[in-house]
């Protein structure tokens, strides 16, 4: 697993180049999340930027107004699976972690399990799994509103669709 502070701008550059080892051509990106909730609207941030940016084209699912939630997650994944069945699915969602972990990328091998932070019992999706850290772990700073936290996932959002891009389309984005 690689872990990489949003904080550093030179981290963009280490997570593309990380991306670029682990991601084969033409993947699928599954983006899961709410914008219902502030923490785990990273998801569908995420895939409404690719969605916007990428100048080639690709298959993002999960974006805002077309969430995959855990209510879909199965079927959703299921139906990427059948549809893209020799395309790598990287999963992207938002995770909680240490307070020192706020506003870190992690990217590893193996798909996530989503939900985890907030108790869901849900399988493991994906190939490839790229988690923002925007919450402290306990459930009850994961549904807080407030400025700072819309800044941070905003943040986190932005970054990882900037590595994605520059990973995919080998330009570095300032």
């Amino acid at each position: 697993m690689v872990e990489v502070s949003i904080y550093n701008e030179k981290n963009k550059n280490v997570l593309s180049s990380e991306m670029k080892k682990m991601i084969a051509d033409s993947p699928v990106y599954m983006c899961i999340g709410t914008e219902k909730v502030f923490s785990d609207s990273l998801g569908p941030r995420v895939g409404s930027l690719l969605n916007e940016r990428m100048t080639k084209p690709l298959f993002v699912y999960g974006m805002n107004d077309r969430n995959i939630t855990a209510e879909n997650l199965l079927n959703s994944y299921n139906f990427i699976k059948a549809m893209h069945p020799d395309n790598q699915i990287v999963v992207i969602d938002a995770g909680v972690g240490s307070t020192e972990q706020l506003g870190s990328v992690q990217l590893s091998l193996g798909g996530i399990v989503p939900g985890a932070a907030t108790n869901k019992n849900l399988p493991s999706v994906g190939d490839i799994g790229i988690v923002g850290i925007v919450a402290e772990r306990g459930m009850s700073d994961f549904y807080t509103l407030n400025s700072s936290k819309d800044r941070l996932v905003s943040a986190v959002a932005q970054f990882i669709a900037d590595a994605i891009i520059q990973a995919d389309e080998g330009a570095a984005i300032s």
